[in-house]
């Protein structure tokens, strides 16, 4: 007799975190160092409102305990970290690897309970044998919340450390603990070993770390003396590592990044970490293997079903995988792998119960490799989402696959699309072959259904594309030892047919509905091994034919891109597009300039590249190149390039077949598809392009050789992407990182840098002055210098050196005297006074130093300044002068005694009146009281009229004259 299997709905009692109607994805969020803040502000006394928000379940050892699951990883972890603080022999630095499930804040989590609430332990059974340390010490330090610039306050409010080493000194011994590194700590430099162990031998001391990375990333940027706080928090973990192993009750456990991809550009600084730790850490993993089930099922669900309930679903999953198996293969060894394989997909789905192993095999080894990803909180997330929907539909099958993930619901939806970094992209994609009235695989459904009974109520098309959907997202690994090479997103027919086969939905119906798919569905994309859902529409044989076409043909697809190229840096003169040589690109400008590799750059190897790329930095046609430190070279990714090149070459088909519609026959539903296409292809060739030149090389020196400096992008976010008109910001991207980024090039210049780095004024120097050709020449020539966006940047810093008194400024050459100053005229010496930029002349400009600067002319006790003032129109500007005394000081006649007189005469046409009026107001603030005398000469009878009426009228009635 068969027996029935009930739905998994009614044989389970969801967690209550995943019914409560406050339901949060929040409540998956832990974060070690919120928790470990928690944990001292309740130790302390804050109030509620002051303590960190930490989800219930997480911040009470007890709760936390009895919603986890202790892997044999994690288990044996909490043995030896416990057994260490009781003085046991054994490693007492300890590296967490934690792959998909593993947790990393989890474990770290779990530690820090089990040391600062050893009680909780007999909460869990499988921890009843494990030590209790008394009386531990716990620092923990979370990369994240610790800012590298402001340092972490101490929770009472009375001080705040800078460094992690005051941090973990404060955490372990409080004041006393703390005053061991204060003077390190206000410095910024590492402690001693001997200090740490001094810190250590107190009391049983537990030191967890977490996203270490992350905060030595930041800390790259803070100067300390001649290094940084990166180098120096490096080495206080070098010496950390030696203290701890050196206290028989100390114990440190860290986690790192579990691959390259998660650190971004820092992997070298990753790999220098786990060096300096290698002599004294040993790796620990975890969760291995099967055990994520388990936690899983521990946290998702308030008690695990019953043992019968999990075997009757798993045995009757495991009849129908075999029996698939077998019907593929004809020999006996076959058969019997097929029988094999069926007992382990039977324990597996009742390790697993209610969810089907393939579900959380999906997320582990497919969305792991999307970078945003989140592992176990996603993971997490993603179910609790699933059972939300399942229990509030009232409606769920016999297991949860993904092929029973109930995509209609919304917010299933958003969380799926949420982990795996889509959103908005793949709503046509889920209104045409998913959830809409009129979706391809709800018709193939409700079709079957009129057809043939049995299919009512199964919706086994949507089954299948609700599998290929949910596969089409990140990538598995290829089976070799390159580990970091994925296989393209997508799902092939042998391992869908693996997943979907169970009770209720044989082979047999699973590949008659897949056929159907491939046929009418509109964003399914079968490449011949692979089926993928994405977010533009499958390709039509004619876009394919001309595609293949216009790959023939390369020079067209070459043109193209340089035409894009050429229209996204038309406004750039600064930028030039693929130079075929050295002498494609000027010399003696007086702005950097960027060159543009050419595509086929990337096709030669690296020390063809590098000879390239210095000769052209080096070289202008067959001379020297003059300004090397004014130019760079942007590379182009080899990465990027075949894919610009095939969305270029899909853009051309199109392109081609919408001019052609009327020889194709076209309908509009046909055109539409091609506009819609031809969008996609554009964002694809845009993002393509975007990321195209993420590169610059510089000429540098290093040990008296000519060499190059590599500069990329590094992790942070840039802020130039498209433009409005969706266009690739191309040469603005690249600018953002050589001057906000990475700071290699600079928009201003410190006025100081001029007479330092030409030594002007200085024992020894030739001449206490310098052209200011020679002073822009330099910074574009002499590697070393600061390299400058353009002149403007010289001519501000002249500008403001000017009128600091840095240096003086005249136009020409002068003859230096005998005197040691220069022979001229001081009032054409621009000296500590406003210089604007057009009173600047690059070319036939002077520096001089103040000493050089001539003496002042005198004039019946005063000094003779000429104002000047502009022209307009062909009118002679005003010539006025300004009389200053020679000693501010001294009386200067009346009976004001010991105040000062500036008497102005200049006359001004319309133009220099309107700009002459704000330095009057500014006179009158300094002054107090100023008299003004205006002389006009008004002819014409038009002109009296103006005269009355727009300026004796409106001063009559200011009272400022009489009538």
């Amino acid at each position: 007799m068969k027996t029935t299997i009930q739905p998994w709905l009614q044989c389970v009692e969801l967690h209550p975190d995943v019914l409560s109607d406050d339901f949060s994805e929040d409540i998956f969020a832990l974060d070690l160092g919120t928790l470990a803040d928690y944990l001292i502000c309740t130790g302390i006394g804050r109030p509620n409102s002051e303590l960190p928000r930490v989800p219930p379940v997480y911040r009470d050892s007890g709760s936390f305990f009895q919603s986890s699951y202790l892997t044999s990883g994690l288990r044996s972890l909490l043995g030896d970290v416990l057994g260490r603080l009781t003085g046991l022999h054994g490693n007492r630095v300890v590296k967490l690897s934690t792959p998909f499930g593993g947790g990393k804040s989890h474990t770290l989590a779990a530690l820090l309970h089990a040391a600062h609430s050893p009680e909780s332990l007999d909460l869990v059974p499988e921890a009843a044998d494990l030590p209790r340390p008394d009386s531990v010490r716990v620092a923990v330090v979370d990369g994240q919340f610790f800012d590298a610039a402001e340092g972490k306050e101490i929770p009472n409010g009375q001080r705040r450390v800078r460094t992690i080493w005051g941090w973990i000194a404060w955490m372990l011994g409080r004041q006393e603990g703390y005053e061991l590194v204060r003077e390190q700590d206000r410095l910024r430099v590492a402690p001693g070993a001997d200090q740490l162990v001094k810190l250590l031998r107190r009391s049983p001391s537990l030191i967890l770390l977490d996203e270490l990375l992350e905060y030595l990333i930041s800390a790259g940027g803070i100067r300390v003396e001649q290094t940084t706080l990166r180098d120096e928090t490096v080495t206080f973990l070098k010496r950390l590592t030696v203290a701890v192993g050196s206290v028989e009750n100390a114990m440190m456990v860290y986690s790192l990044q579990s691959s390259k991809r998660e650190s971004l550009e820092y992997d070298n600084l990753l790999r220098t970490i786990e060096h300096l730790a290698a002599r004294k850490d040993q790796r620990r993993e975890p969760v291995e293997g099967n055990e994520i089930l388990h936690v899983v099922q521990r946290r998702l669900l308030a008690r695990l079903p019953s043992e019968s309930t999990a075997l009757g679903a798993a045995e009757a999953y495991r009849q129908e995988f075999s029996q698939m198996r077998r019907a593929y293969y004809q020999e006996g060894s076959d058969r019997r792998q097929a029988d094999e394989d069926g007992l382990v997909l039977r324990d597996r789905i009742r390790a697993a119960y209610p969810f089907h192993p393939a579900l959380i095999d999906l997320m582990r080894e497919r969305w792991a490799a999307i970078p945003d990803f989140q592992r176990t909180r996603g993971a997490l997330r993603f179910l609790a989402t699933c059972l939300r929907a399942a229990h509030r539909s009232g409606y769920s099958r016999l297991l949860l696959g993904p092929g029973d993930v109930p995509i209609h619901d919304q917010d299933v939806r958003l969380a799926f699309f949420k982990e795996v970094g889509q959103r908005e992209d793949f709503q046509a994609c889920l209104e045409h072959d998913f959830v809409g009235a009129n979706a391809r695989a709800r018709r193939i459904d409700n079709r079957r259904a009129r057809e043939i009974t049995t299919e009512a109520g199964k919706n086994s098309a949507i089954r299948i594309a609700t599998t290929m959907l949910l596969s089409s997202f990140g990538g598995l690994r290829r089976s070799t030892d390159n580990k970091s090479d994925s296989l393209p997103p997508g799902i092939g027919e042998s391992d869908l047919m693996s997943i979907l086969v169970g009770p209720d939905l044989d082979s047999t119906t699973i590949q008659a509905c897949l056929k159907e798919l491939k046929e009418r569905c509109l964003y399914l994309h079968f490449d011949g091994v692979r089926y993928c859902y994405k977010k533009d529409p499958n390709v039509t044989l004619l876009i394919e034919q001309e595609a293949e076409a216009i790959s023939r043909d390369k020079s067209s697809v070459r043109n193209h891109i340089e035409k894009m190229m050429g229209e996204r840096l038309a406004d750039f003169n600064e930028a030039i597009i693929w130079p075929e040589n050295s002498s494609a690109i000027p010399d003696r400008e007086l702005r950097f300039l960027l060159a543009y590799m050419p595509l086929e750059f990337t096709n030669a190897s690296a020390e063809d590249q590098r000879r390239k790329a210095l000769e052209i930095l080096e070289e202008c046609g067959n001379r020297n190149r003059e300004f090397r430190n004014g130019l760079g070279l942007a590379i182009p990714s080899s990465s990027q390039v075949d894919s610009l090149r095939q969305s270029v070459r899909y853009l051309i088909a199109i392109e081609r077949i919408q001019n052609k519609w009327r020889q194709h026959n076209l309908t509009e539903v046909q055109k539409g598809q091609l506009k819609e296409r031809r969008s996609t292809e554009r964002t694809g060739a845009e993002s393509a392009l975007l990321k195209l030149y993420e590169e610059v090389w510089l000429l540098k020196s290093e040990q008296g050789r000519l060499t190059l400096d590599s500069i990329r992008m590094g992790g942070r976010p840039l802020k130039a992407t498209l433009d409005s008109k969706k266009n690739a910001r191309i040469h603005e991207r690249l600018m953002e990182i050589l001057i906000e980024v990475q700071h290699r090039v600079f928009t201003t210049l410190a006025p100081g840098k001029i007479p330092d780095l030409y030594n002007l004024g200085s024992m020894g120097a030739e001449e206490p002055g310098i052209s200011t050709r020679g002073v822009a020449a330099g910074f574009f020539s002499f590697l070393g210098f600061p390299r400058l966006v353009g002149e403007d940047v010289v001519l501000s810093a002249v500008s403001r050196g000017v009128e600091t008194g840095l240096f003086g400024y005249v136009t020409g050459q002068p003859t230096l005297g005998e005197n040691g100053r220069y022979e001229m005229d001081r009032s054409r010496v621009a000296f500590q006074r406003p210089l604007s930029y057009d009173e600047i002349d690059i070319d036939s400009g002077f520096l001089m130093v103040p000493s050089a600067v001539p003496e002042m002319s005198r004039e019946q006790g005063v000094t003779v300044v000429d104002v000047g003032g502009p022209s307009d129109a062909g009118i002679s500007a005003p010539h006025a002068k300004m009389k200053i005394p020679d000693d501010p000081t001294a009386p200067q006649g009346g009976d004001d005694s010991g105040s000062e007189q500036v008497c102005l005469s200049f006359s001004a046409n319309r133009t220099v009146l309107f700009d002459a009026w704000s330095a009057l107001a500014n006179l009158a603030d300094i002054a107090g009281e100023v008299e003004i005398s205006v002389t006009a000469r008004v002819s014409t009878d038009d002109g009296r009229k103006k005269l009355e009426n727009g300026v004796i009228e409106p001063l009559r009635e200011l009272e400022l004259i009489d009538d």
